[in-house]
């Protein structure tokens, strides 16, 4: 060394080393211009701590790095690291947790990455929300693999999110280089230079760094190594794009634990033996932790100090209680203090935002729901929830939208609460009109307008929404459903202080929700319309509501509530064309509870109350009921005219899924007079209808009476997969009469197939629905089947009671026998 001159050493010594004056550079965190300067000899006497960097990064050891300062430096009385001396090797990682769950994926991830360490420094972030395990899996992993870095571990906490301030680099970087035997005295003052030196310390060695709870990029990059063989691994709340934009960090998302991982965490903690003894309290505990692993460590660890498992259970099923049976007296362990910790880092309006978001009272929302709720335009709504994304206090999800998890959105609504008194009103609002207004448009696109609907009580923009057709519209109502459910319940729990959205959806979506079979949905709105009709002393909205209410009522086959609910609207001086439609319903209600007289009583009213008020909608629809009726009678020929009446009405007013039902009505009714070719024309239409407005109800039946034409045509096989599809939808939607009616035709088919075990259970299943729903027709029409089967079996004596009792029931109803040969 000493014979070489001295300014050609330092490129001697690179070109044996392999390495560029640029990989040097980024080595030791120098220049490429300062190690051309010192190599070319223009920087006569260099600094130090330069030299002693570049000796590091070449990769000199004990003499050889003396030996290279002192040609640089000559009056240097000693190296900053004496001849000989070893690097210490530090092994920092704190223990890993023995209960450790699940994350095979991420564990493999972290696998992957770091067999890519020889190629070049690799970070991997772990990033996911307060408590969902970032450090213990960062900590399993690292422990399983530190004999895949022989050279040390170090680890620190950078205290990102927590009590205190966050970490200082410059104070980790001293950390580090001192439990890599770098002497205090000759640790640098200065940031950059700190961080060069650790790596110059670090190259040619194999070493894991673990930076746990980062804040941002700045506080991590000053940290990370320069030389191949190291591997980092960061764990944040934050996405930390800068890293991964100018440094190649992996992102490794931390997910919150399945349902498995959950339970097999919960009973590891709390013990095996609970999962057994007290699974339904379990279930509730582990669901409401929603995947989250400090929550269900914390439910745990209480469960074994004071708290019986059913009133832990009865408190997590609580929202107003869940936060508090996870909060513990040490901030580091408690739920709500975590997630203040990251709640407190926000900028004022993102953390505006959060409060504001907690108000909404949906499971997820658009972001033109937000901007509503926010009070803000749509693209700054955008920026407010990415904001929220990157800090891991909301969910993107695949289709756009963006939700809580329940325990932050739980954290969230209180502090949305902590505020003065009708702080929200305004907000709260906004977001109810944003609703309706989207509400009202989908509703338009899927079905017309009903002009005998009480206008809305809050007046909306004309142009609500952005759908482009019926099928984005129901797409959007379908997923909305739950929010708009509940800004119905907000509204009807207000309606003292004026809340009048409850009334105004339930307008809005009667028929819309009705088309797609969302009954169950239908019911809870319609009830909140009634509810809040009541409070607000509005006759005319708990008519319209009382009638509504009675036709879901009578779609799901809960009959007595239906004529209750009739029998209260028509005491009720309110609209008449309502009165009108209350007579419909009833009449129908009446016919499937087997009072033939006076349902025809009442329908022929409705016909006239229609006309009288010139409803016409409600005119087809009581004829297409009176038609029923007469049909179910054995009037065949009075049922055609009045359902050819309805199908002429319905054309006239562009009502659709009247269509689509007079349509099935008719090839029914030609099913009966023995026209099958008829028949097959007017279901099949009936079925493009349907399927065309998406009306889930007229599609079933027409499936049902297309299985029964085919039955009849000697093609049983045929009828079955069409009795099926109809069941599926019968079964989907709740519609109980439909269910009823497949399964009696699924007996029929399997009877003529000769599978009578498949015909006795269907023509069984259909009995017990007709009795639960109170229906004679069909439970008479199943007793036939079940007195057929014991025919067929040449027991006849055994068929007998079932057939009496079948005649009992049509005698009852006033008709001789089953009409049209069902």
């Amino acid at each position: 060394m000493t014979g070489q001159p001295v300014k050609s050493l330092l490129g001697e010594l690179r070109r044996v080393a392999g390495l560029t004056q640029e990989e040097l550079a980024e080595r030791t965190g120098l220049t490429v211009r300062g190690i051309s300067n010192i190599e070319r000899g223009r920087v006569p006497r260099p600094r130090r701590r330069s030299v002693e960097a570049l000796a590091l990064g070449l990769g000199l050891r004990g003499d050889q790095v003396h030996r290279f300062v002192r040609h640089y430096c000559p009056d240097a009385a000693r190296p900053a690291y004496p001849a000989g001396a070893v690097v210490a090797v530090p092994a920092q990682l704190p223990a890993a947790s023995t209960s450790f769950t699940g994350r095979r994926r991420e564990l493999g991830r972290l696998d992957a990455l770091a067999a890519q360490r020889g190629h070049g420094v690799v970070v991997a972030v772990l990033e996911g929300m307060a408590g969902v395990g970032k450090t213990s899996l960062a900590l399993h992993w690292a422990q399983l693999h530190r004999a895949d870095f022989p050279d040390g571990q170090l680890f620190a906490s950078l205290r990102g999110y927590g009590p205190g301030a966050p970490a200082e680099p410059s104070e980790v970087l001293h950390s580090f280089l001192r439990a890599l035997g770098v002497p205090a005295a000759d640790v640098p003052a200065e940031l950059d230079e700190r961080s060069a030196l650790l790596r110059s310390v670090l190259a040619t060695r194999s070493v894991l760094l673990l930076l746990d709870n980062a804040r941002s990029a700045e506080q991590v990059r000053p940290l990370l190594p320069g030389h191949p063989g190291c591997l980092v691994v960061v764990t944040s709340r934050s996405m930390l794009h800068g890293l991964t934009i100018s440094n190649d960090a992996h992102r490794v998302t931390v997910p919150l634990l399945t349902d498995v991982e959950s339970r097999s965490l919960f009973g590891r903690l709390a013990g095996a033996d609970r999962l057994g003894t007290d699974g339904a309290d379990v279930a509730d505990v582990v669901s409401a932790c929603g995947g989250l692993p400090l929550a269900l460590r914390i439910v745990a660890e209480r469960l074994g100090q004071e708290r019986e498992l059913s009133a832990l259970a009865a408190a997590m099923r609580s929202t107003g209680d869940r936060l508090d049976a996870l909060t513990t007296e040490e901030e580091s362990t408690s739920l709500p203090a975590v997630l203040s910790w990251s709640y407190r880092t926000l900028p004022p309006d993102v953390a505006g935002a959060f409060r504001l978001l907690g108000l909404h009272p949906g499971p997820h929302w658009e972001p033109a729901a937000a901007a509503a709720l926010l009070g803000t335009g749509v693209p700054e709504a955008r920026r407010l929830l990415h904001a929220l994304v990157d800090h891991h206090l909301l969910e993107r999800r695949a289709d756009g939208r963006y939700e809580f998890h329940d325990l932050v959105r739980d954290y969230a609504r209180g502090l949305a609460g902590a505020g003065p008194p009708g702080r929200w009103c305004e907000p709260v609002r906004r977001l109810a009109e944003h609703c309706l207004a989207r509400a009202v448009a989908a509703a338009e696109l899927i079905a017309p307008p009903d002009p005998n609907r009480r206008p809305l009580l809050t007046p909306v923009a004309a142009d609500g929404g952005a759908d482009t057709g019926p099928e984005d519209a129901a797409t959007w109502l379908a997923t909305e459903l739950p929010t708009l459910l509940a800004v119905a319940e907000q509204s009807a729990a207000a309606s003292a202080a004026g809340g009048s959205y409850a009334r105004d959806l339930s307008t809005v979506l009667w028929q819309a929700l009705r088309v797609h079979g969302h009954y169950s949905a239908l019911r809870t709105l319609h009830g909140l319309a009634l509810a809040e009709a009541r409070t607000a002393g509005d006759a005319v909205g708990r008519q319209q509501a009382l009638v509504d209410l009675a036709t879901v009522c009578a779609r799901l086959g809960h009959y007595d509530e239906a004529v209750e609910q009739l029998t209260e609207c028509l005491t009720v001086a309110g609209n008449p064309a309502v009165t009108g439609r209350a007579y419909n319903t009833l009449g129908v209600v009446q016919a499937q509870l087997g009072r033939y007289e006076p349902a025809a009583r009442h329908l022929r009213r409705a016909v006239a109350l229609a006309r009288k008020t010139g409803d016409g909608l409600n005119e087809g629809r009581s004829l297409s009921n009176l038609g029923f009726l007469h049909e179910r009678q054995g009037e065949l020929d009075a049922a055609l005219r009045c359902y050819e009446q309805c199908l002429t009405i319905a054309r006239t007013h562009g009502d659709r899924p009247s269509e689509a039902i007079a349509l099935h009505n008719l090839g029914d009714v030609h099913r009966a007079l023995g026209d099958h070719r008829g028949a097959r024309e007017h279901l099949h239409r009936s079925l493009r209808v349907s399927r065309a407005v998406g009306h889930r109800e007229a599609e079933g039946y027409a499936l049902a009476y297309l299985g029964l034409v085919h039955l009849h045509l000697g093609d049983p096989e045929t009828g079955r997969r069409y009795q099926e599809a109809a069941l599926a939808i019968a079964v989907e939607t709740g519609i109980r009469p439909l269910e009823t009616l497949t399964n009696n035709g699924l007996g029929d088919s399997a009877r003529a197939t000769g599978d009578r075990p498949a015909a006795l259970a269907y023509y069984l299943r259909a009995c017990d629905l007709a009795r639960r729903t109170r229906e004679p027709h069909e439970e008479a029409r199943a007793l036939d089947g079940i007195a057929a089967i014991h025919d067929d079996a040449g027991d006849r004596a055994k068929g007998a009671p079932y057939r009496r009792h079948a005649r009992s029931l049509y005698q009852a109803m006033g008709v001789s026998a089953h009409p049209g040969d069902h």
